[in-house]
């Protein structure tokens, strides 16, 4: 009997000592959630997402980032819809500085269907913004609006287009849902 009162004492003390040490760990994703993206900055342009002006020829594109539990650590996992395809992958939060609520962040190669579109256009621009997504290495957050970016500088030879540009920055808009 005493063995089995002893045993679970030290049950409990095991179990409580767990939970302690799980909600230290607990991590919040400051930018987890559903995001429609509104606009595209492509250097000095801004441009509305693909298929906008085309109805019902094309659907919301958007970004799902969530946070996955697994037994190895949390993982951030991300699915999306673009105009033609769905897409999934990974994601890490390099930093986040809570006062400014911006923060760095890096996107695993993405995977996505294959399924083709009659509308090139279509196609070209999905396939622009499914690049550039993984290049993305900025994001701000201001209210339910999340801005992911990323400034290449021309002259170092990130981007090839205009030689007299001293930085070219992509930015996504996007608004939550």
């Amino acid at each position: 009997m005493k063995y089995l009162i002893a045993s679970i004492a030290l049950l409990i003390v095991g179990c409580s000592n767990t939970r302690s040490v799980l909600k230290k760990n607990t991590y919040s994703n400051p930018i987890e959630g559903t995001w429609v993206l509104k606009s595209v900055l492509m250097g000095d342009a801004l441009d509305m997402p693909c298929g906008f002006s085309i109805e019902g020829k094309s659907r919301d594109m958007n970004l799902i980032l969530t946070s996955v539990k697994e037994i190895s650590g949390e993982k951030k996992k991300l699915f999306g819809q673009s105009t033609v395809n769905d897409f999934m992958g990974w994601y890490t939060i390099l930093s986040f500085e809570k006062k400014t609520k911006t923060g760095k962040i890096k996107f695993e190669p993405l995977v996505s269907t294959k399924m083709a579109s009659e509308n090139t256009t279509l196609m070209e621009c999905e396939n622009r913004y499914l690049s550039y997504l993984e290049k993305m290495v900025d994001f701000k957050i201001e209210d339910e609006k999340l801005q992911l970016s990323i400034t290449l500088n021309p002259l170092n030879g990130n981007v090839g287009k205009d030689p007299f540009a001293e930085n070219y920055k992509i930015c996504f808009y996007l608004i939550k849902k």
